[in-house]
């Protein structure tokens, strides 16, 4: 008894795609993320991971057919969110890759359930396994993916430490009168521990700024006079009223430090005479 046409057409369609599945097998993406403060404190920069993925790539024989990168990217941030991996997802629409390398897992995201969900998308939509090039594992097994899961489940608790300790750390420095992070602001500059220090040049215009609100000057009438003499803004752009209202309600220029810290629902408002030298007087 012959078998029927559509069997025959089932057969062929699968034998299309096995030899399909079989190019590709070999064929390699590398994704590469940092954020600038991993980049400066522990050494994993982009260039980096670069090397170390080129190298594993071709101990195992795979072609690299691209390196996408997400310089300067939280890992907090959803992978579909970042501009790099949605590169990525398109490549990927396009089978032009099967295996997806990374240098660690925690690139794909920090949180246990951002990684996993990558993962598991990846792996259902378009047949992609991913490995990490510096971790024991291979999502192709469900000893990987499992072994996967709990590394994830542990980089997102040490993400979480992390914050904790930072948080914090920030709230005690305020406490003592120090400077609890962030861009220095206009008028100051920060030292080596982290402090403030005055820029002459830029309290200049600080001072100025004062002066002209005592003499009853509106903030746009401000900005306005300021825009006009070309004064420098902070980031060079353009003088608004709302640069200039921020200025004259920061407790800095005037020696104290303020903030108002919020973690797991609870807030803590600090308003402490700073170790810092003011501009004005208060």
């Amino acid at each position: 008894m012959l078998a029927s046409k559509r069997v025959a057409r089932l057969k062929k369609r699968s034998g299309e795609a096995n030899e399909a599945k079989a190019e590709i097998a070999t064929k390699a993406a590398a994704y590469l993320r940092v954020s600038t403060e991993e980049q400066v404190q522990h050494g994993h920069g982009l260039g980096n991971q670069e090397r170390a993925v080129r190298a594993f790539a071709e101990s195992q024989g795979y072609q690299l057919v691209d390196v996408i990168t997400d310089p300067g990217v939280s890992g907090a941030t959803k992978p579909a969110e970042r501009p790099g991996f949605g590169k990525l997802l398109e490549l990927a629409e396009r089978q032009a890759f099967s295996v997806l390398l990374v240098y660690k897992f925690d690139r794909l995201a920090r949180q246990i359930v951002y990684a996993v969900t990558a993962v598991n998308d990846l792996s259902e939509r378009f047949g992609i396994v991913i490995r990490s090039v510096s971790e024991p594992i291979d999502t192709a097994t469900p000893m990987g993916r499992t072994v996967f899961a709990v590394l994830a489940g542990m980089a997102e608790q040490e993400r979480q430490a992390i914050t904790e300790r930072t948080h914090g750390g920030r709230r005690e420095k305020a406490t003592k009168g120090g400077f609890a992070g962030g861009a220095a602001p206009l008028g100051y500059s920060r030292d080596r521990e982290g402090g403030l220090l005055i820029d002459e040049d830029q309290a200049a215009t600080v001072r100025r700024v004062f002066e002209l609100r005592k003499d009853g000057a509106t903030l746009q009438a401000i900005a306005d006079r300021l825009q006009a003499e070309k004064v420098k803004t902070q980031r060079g752009g353009r003088w608004r009223p709302s640069q200039v209202g921020y200025i004259l309600d920061n407790p800095k220029y005037k020696g104290a430090v303020e903030y108002l810290f919020r973690w797991q629902g609870a807030e803590t408002h600090v308003l402490k005479r700073g170790k810092h030298k003011a501009i004005v007087k208060g």
